[in-house]
């Protein structure tokens, strides 16, 4: 193998290990919470959206994890009960729910995350811009790599959904109306 195919090994071992130490770390916040590791993955994906500008809604966060929406309206009542996040009606669809981080689970969050945050930035101190734009390049291309392999899963696997969560195969799941 060459120096260039060593290099891709140990890119794609150190890009599992960061996923690891990602879902260990995401595993502690729980733990420390009170909090099932579906809960935290829940506002994992609805701070993710309010960063791109979206509104989570009940149904999306559904579509997210692969529940149903029972399991869903279960973790969003267990999420507001403990004072993580918030749901309101749409401004401008009254029937449309949106959820939001609460100011409490938000101080929560940053307790927790700006730590690591800093950390990150002093890792990344070591790097000039140049270095981590071929890092930003190469972590974009792997999370749609990432992206593409899941969506050629097929049926099932595109949305979130798998047999783990809903204990069906994952080709015996279908979204109905309730779930959107």
């Amino acid at each position: 193998m060459t120096g260039t195919g060593n290099t891709r090994e140990e890119l794609l071992r150190l890009t599992q290990l960061l996923v690891v130490e990602g879902t260990k770390v995401m595993e502690a916040f729980a733990s420390l919470h009170g909090l099932h590791v579906t809960d935290v993955e829940a506002l994992t994906r609805m701070m993710v959206a309010e960063q791109r500008g979206a509104a989570m809604t009940p149904g999306a966060l559904a579509a997210e994890l692969g529940l149903t929406s029972g399991a869903v309206t279960a973790l969003v009542d267990r999420l507001e009960r403990a004072g993580h996040m918030t749901r309101a009606r749409d401004d401008v669809d009254r029937r449309k729910v949106i959820l939001r981080y609460s100011p409490e689970g938000r101080a929560l969050a940053d307790e927790f995350f700006v730590p690591l945050t800093r950390r990150s930035h002093a890792a990344m101190d070591e790097f000039t811009p140049a270095e981590l734009e071929v890092a930003r390049r190469f972590l974009a291309a792997a999370g749609e790599s990432m992206a593409a392999h899941r969506l050629s899963l097929g049926p099932g696997s595109a949305d979130g959904r798998s047999s783990r969560r809903s204990g069906r195969a994952a080709s015996d799941v279908t979204t109905t109306a309730d779930d959107t």
